[in-house]
């Protein structure tokens, strides 16, 4: 009798153990997700500078809250092999900008051009990501210092 009652426990414990796997099972398949196409922190293709341009990475935290503590942001150019060709950590408060500069005078290059790409990454994220963030790419004249060409990463379709 005991072995009965044993085994109809284990049964109805299996029993049970089914029935929530398929019933979690079955919400997590109505549930919806979404995929974003914009990475987080904003993303940049490859753009060339010459000799005599300077590229320039901008970066300013939108969020506007009163002053508190800093956040702080690493700024990279990095080449087509991903190589690190300057970087600078800076201290970044809400409402400011900081940025970063690569001289084309001063890279290696095998033709007229170098492969650049920006990126910006925030260290030790607090509550607040990335999304407060906004990030571009200015390409200027060193002598003149007429702006040639900003970049911006597309905007994310999730914000309206």
């Amino acid at each position: 009798m005991k072995a009965r009652n044993a085994s109809s426990k284990v049964i109805t414990v299996a029993v049970l153990a089914a029935i929530l796997i398929t019933t979690a099972t079955l919400l997590d398949r109505t549930r919806v997700s979404a995929f974003n196409p914009q990475p987080d922190p904003p993303a940049f293709g490859m753009l060339a500078v010459t000799h005599g341009q300077t590229a320039r990475l901008n970066v300013v935290d939108t969020m506007d809250v009163p002053p508190g503590p800093c956040r702080e942001v690493e700024l990279m150019f990095l080449d087509s092999e991903g190589n690190i060709r300057q970087r600078s950590v800076q201290c970044l408060m809400s409402g400011h900008a900081a940025f970063l500069d690569l001289n084309g005078n001063f890279l290696e290059q095998t033709d007229n051009r170098a492969e650049i790409r920006g990126k910006v990454h925030l260290i030790n994220p607090p509550e607040r990501t990335m999304t407060s963030f906004v990030a571009t790419i200015e390409v200027f004249d060193n002598e003149t210092g007429r702006t040639s060409f900003i970049l911006a990463p597309p905007p994310d379709p999730d914000k309206k």
